[in-house]
């Protein structure tokens, strides 16, 4: 007997918007009306933080940097003076790189690394 206000609500519900057919439609559509706004805010909110952490990653894509200082990053890549570096994408926390005219690319290395052989941005401030 517990299910019994929930019943009279519905059948109420139902008389009065012409019958249970339309109180369905009714409840559909404003779940889909809400399901659908609510996938609108999580989308904009997910674009705009994805264009935040680009800003703050560092350097742009496609961007090159002149080797200053030769360097070995312990992992594969060894880089001399006057060696082009193009960034290829950069997380914040490592940086796809391709050596310019180099065999093995690409690398993924520090931003550590890359700054203490070029003018690479360390702290991400570049492009903000």
């Amino acid at each position: 007997m517990g299910n019994l206000g929930g019943y009279q609500w519905m059948t109420t519900t139902a008389k009065q918007v012409g019958g249970p057919g339309v109180l369905f439609a009714g409840v559909a559509v404003l779940g889909y009306l809400s399901f659908r706004g609510a996938e609108a805010g999580v989308a904009a909110t997910h674009k705009k933080l994805r264009r935040m952490q680009k800003k703050r990653a560092g350097a742009t894509p496609d961007e090159v940097f002149t080797v200053t200082a030769d360097g070995d990053d312990g992992n594969g890549l060894t880089v001399w003076t006057g060696n082009e570096i193009r960034v290829l994408e950069d997380v914040g926390e490592a940086v796809l790189v391709e050596v310019i005219g180099g065999q093995d690319n690409p690398y993924m290395v520090a931003p550590a690394f890359l700054a203490s052989v070029c003018d690479f941005p360390a702290g991400g401030s570049h492009g903000a």
